[in-house]
């Protein structure tokens, strides 16, 4: 289980994309949204890991499949930008009435942009080869329930204090400082999505 804690931490610490839209909704619509983003996340890279300890063979064989997912969240990230730089445009009180609606949302936000992802899928294939080559309870029968717990509390250890005290201080700020994150996260991705697109090529050999 400390193995998958340790994994579920690193992977939230790093996973900067994610983080930053945590932060760029939890600031638009609350300390939950970015929560529900995290948690979002967090079950993607769950399913993925499952698939992995599972075994990966019926998506290996279907890699134009990924093509099409690849697209999708790419969408997801342009289009959370684009709506990160119109957000401060709107009246405060439009933007306090859009958050009361629909959390769940934010929820899928998260797990669209891992799920969309086939280089995080890939990642956790490996980290799984990685774990079975040198850790010999890796092979035991209870080894994939207890890594997932304990991926799910690491998770959870790093977007629990990034929702409820990094955005708790942040919410302390000015509307001007608010806006200009804001701007400045959706600009980050921005350059994500063009990373996607022209550099990310990704192909299954």
């Amino acid at each position: 289980m400390l193995l998958g804690i340790l994994a579920g931490f690193l992977a939230s610490c790093f996973g900067w994309q994610i983080d930053l839209i945590a932060i760029q909704r939890g600031l638009k619509r609350g300390r939950t949204a970015a929560f529900l983003v995290g948690c979002g996340a967090i079950l993607a890279d769950m399913i993925f890991l499952s698939v992995g300890f599972t075994g990966t063979q019926p998506l290996l064989a279907h890699p134009e499949w990924w093509g099409i997912i690849r697209w999708v969240g790419i969408g997801v990230i342009l289009t959370l930008a684009v709506r990160g730089f119109l957000g401060h445009n709107k009246p405060h009180t439009q933007v306090e009435e859009v958050s009361k609606r629909n959390p769940t949302k934010n929820f899928v936000v998260g797990f669209l942009v891992v799920i969309s992802n086939p280089v995080v899928f890939l990642m956790w294939v490996g980290i799984i080869g990685f774990l079975r080559a040198h850790f010999s309870e890796t092979r035991e029968l209870w080894f994939k329930e207890f890594f997932l717990v304990g991926f799910l509390t690491g998770g959870m250890l790093w977007f629990i204090p990034l929702a409820f005290i990094f955005l708790k201080r942040l919410k302390h700020w000015s509307e001007e400082n608010h806006s200009f994150l804001s701007r400045l996260s959706s600009g980050a991705l921005v350059l994500v999505a063009l990373y996607l697109i022209f550099f990310e090529n990704f192909k299954f050999s």
